[in-house]
């Protein structure tokens, strides 16, 4: 078995050729056809290597993690429990770091042999250090302390058992160091600049993934005691899983180093900072997610390999059910559902372009904090009266006023794309009284000449929300209110979308270095004020506002909405519902949102109410605060912990 994990690899990179993403712009060779002994002979098959390890790095790219957030909801069935469910994805893989290990090894015997130069060699190791600091990350985020292998380990077999093979597991805090430690040499060995592989690591890359490793340690540091596990378990008395306040300021530090190493760099710009009107704002956000824009690119994934059906699959699933594709591929479309707490959360800009209140309105009495459980309890739908809401002529005049990143990202009852009205409608008020909410057989009245529907449509053709809602929805139509914009072509249908992943994008680098400045040293440190404001006036804000830990975590959340940071801020800063310690201070919390908006007949001038709901059906005043974050579930189980001999995780206990 000595040299077995070669062969599995060099098969696993020959069998995958033809299904990878064009990482590297040119291979020389027919690498289809290299044997083992191939590739780690030639120049040609160590890049091959090389970008088979690239297609592991675990970057959640268009992995739409949101869903188990409060920022949006799978719209594929009401029944959707997941939807409440919190985390972040892990890897747990000797076969990762073996895989790397054995490509170190390699590199360095080319060395010997001549076939590669030293400046290749250091070009190599900087990637493989790269990217082994970004499976440590996936694996101390979740699991706490790993056992860190640098060496591939084969030689260990004997064909018996080797004690060699068992490593224990390090501290939770050797682990962050160590992941930091590697990115550091990586930083120092990448070139800063790639004519050629565009999508291959640079020193920015390293120092751009080193400012968010440094910012989760801290956030864990500092606040690991809000999900306090006790130290009776055997993985927190041996500190696996355990951090103290106490190493924040050093992981702060280092976060803020390395994001300024980055700004000061004068390689990289907001895309789009000087708008001219919203409406350039809003041109600029879909364009950015479109194609790679370099001056705000620092890593990412590329799905433009040469083959026409390769697809990152977003266009597919999450188009509108009014301007989806047709012919090719598996439509889906609508499985994308935005809360209406997402929806809040984005400001309004006042007659002056500053930041105003964006809670949407939709009651004469302000209670914007009141939500009722529909559609099946009647007691919560007779509660519903017209008096209460305000009467809009349009849905869509609710959010004339949204920040730019709003109209960029989020499609929203009555507004335009793809050159199609969308139509999201739950119900209507119809003359005689009756109030209908998600009734399938779509009712329908005429008044003033003009027929009205339940869901705002004569067939299922002509509407994009809300139906089907009672049964096993396919995810055709959204059942918050809301879809999702950003990411999708804003003209036609792409039945297999190629625009790129950012996984470290410029912006992040500001919001890093903007949190470990107030974190550590206090409101307005360092320019964090002024890096904020660039980032508001980015989407035409022209208001200044201080730089405190509301104002960032605010922006944070609108501004990488839908790109896979919000779970992992709630993750790192141990801020998931927890019904225990929050239900207090956050009665409604646990619950996500939909915004039913109701063509309101009953008085004979037709107008709109739109209506505050929980999201699922199940979710009543009689199962209150549905969902709660288990403390325990911040470190995930450990796979094989027997077999492998080390200590496993509280939550296995």
């Amino acid at each position: 078995m000595k040299r077995i994990f070669i062969y599995i690899l060099a098969a696993s990179v020959v069998l995958g050729f033809t299904s990878c993403d064009k990482i590297f712009d040119s291979l020389e060779g027919d690498l289809t056809k290299m044997s083992a002994a191939d590739l780690t002979a030639t120049e040609a098959g160590l890049d091959r290597l090389m970008s088979t390890l690239y297609q592991s790095i675990p970057m959640g790219a268009f992995s739409e993690a949101e869903k188990n957030t409060p920022n949006a909801n799978d719209s594929a069935g009401t029944a959707n429990s997941s939807g409440y469910t919190g985390g972040v994805s892990g890897i747990w893989s000797y076969s990762y770091m073996r895989d790397i290990n054995f490509f170190i090894k390699s590199i360095g015997e080319a060395l010997e042999k001549g076939i590669i130069s030293q400046a290749t060699y250091d070009a190599y190791l900087g990637e493989a250090k790269f990217i082994r600091a970004y499976y440590y990350f996936a694996s101390v985020r979740i699991y706490g302390g790993v056992p860190i292998v640098t060496e591939p380990l084969d030689d260990y077999f004997d064909g018996g058992e080797n004690e060699g093979l068992y490593i224990p597991r390090s501290t939770e805090k050797e682990t962050w160091d160590f992941v930091l430690s590697e990115l550091d040499d990586a930083a120092k060995l990448l070139p800063e600049t790639r004519t050629t592989g565009k999508y291959r690591a640079t020193k920015w890359a390293a120092l751009g993934l080193k400012s968010r490793v440094a910012l989760w340690a801290a956030s864990v540091s500092k606040y690991w005691n809000n999900a306090a596990l006790a130290s009776t378990y055997q993985a927190v008395s041996e500190k696996l899983t355990y951090m103290d306040a106490s190493y924040a300021a050093n992981y702060y530090q280092q976060c803020i180093a390395a994001s300024e190493a980055i700004i000061n760099s004068g390689k990289f710009k907001l895309y789009g900072q000087n708008p001219a009107s919203v409406a350039a704002a809003v041109k600029n956000f879909e364009d950015l997610f479109q194609e790679r824009k370099d001056e705000e690119f620092i890593f990412g994934r590329s799905y433009n390999n040469g083959i026409s059906t390769t697809s990152n699959g977003i266009d597919l699933k999450n188009s509108p059910n009014q301007a989806h594709g047709s012919g090719t591929g598996v439509w889906r479309f609508g499985c994308y559902g935005v809360t209406l707490d997402m929806v809040d959360e984005f400001d309004n800009y006042n007659s002056n372009f500053g930041a105003a209140d964006g809670a949407v309105k939709t009651r004469v009495d302000g209670k914007e904090d009141e939500f009722f459980a529909l559609p099946s309890q009647t007691v919560g739908k007779n509660a519903i009266k017209a008096v209460d809401f305000i009467k809009y002529d349009s849905p869509a005049d609710a959010f004339k006023d949204k920040d730019a990143r709003f109209q960029a990202y989020v499609i929203y009852p009555m507004s335009t794309f793809r050159n199609t009205q969308i139509i999201i409608q739950g119900g209507m008020w119809k003359s005689d009284g009756e109030l209908i909410i998600y009734d399938d057989s779509n009712p329908s009245e005429t008044v003033g000449g003009k027929t009205y529907y339940g869901y705002g449509g004569v067939t299922e053709t002509y509407y994009s929300g809300f139906y089907y809602r009672g049964h096993t929805n396919d995810g055709s139509w959204y059942t918050t209110g809301f879809g999702l914009r950003k990411f999708l072509n804003p003209t036609e249908a792409i039945s297999y979308s190629q625009n790129p992943w950012y996984d470290i994008r410029y912006t992040e680098i500001l919001l890093n270095y903007i949190e470990a400045q107030v974190e550590m040293n206090g409101t307005n440190a360092g320019n964090s004020k002024q890096y904020l404001n660039d980032i508001r006036h980015r989407a035409f804000f022209k208001d200044e506002v201080d730089a405190n830990l509301a104002n960032v975590l605010h922006e944070r959340r609108v501004e990488l909405a839908f790109e896979d940071d919000y779970g992992a801020t709630l993750y790192r800063r141990r801020a998931y519902f927890n019904r225990e310690r929050d239900l207090a201070s956050n009665p409604s919390g646990g619950r996500k949102h939909a915004l039913i908006p109701i063509v309101d007949l009953h008085d004979g001038a037709p107008h709109y109410i739109l209506v505050r709901a929980n999201t699922f059906d199940w979710d009543t005043d009689n199962r209150p605060n549905t969902a709660t974050f288990n403390n325990l579930s911040y470190y995930g189980s450990i796979p094989d912990y027997t077999v492998n001999r080390i200590t496993r995780n509280p939550i296995q206990e």
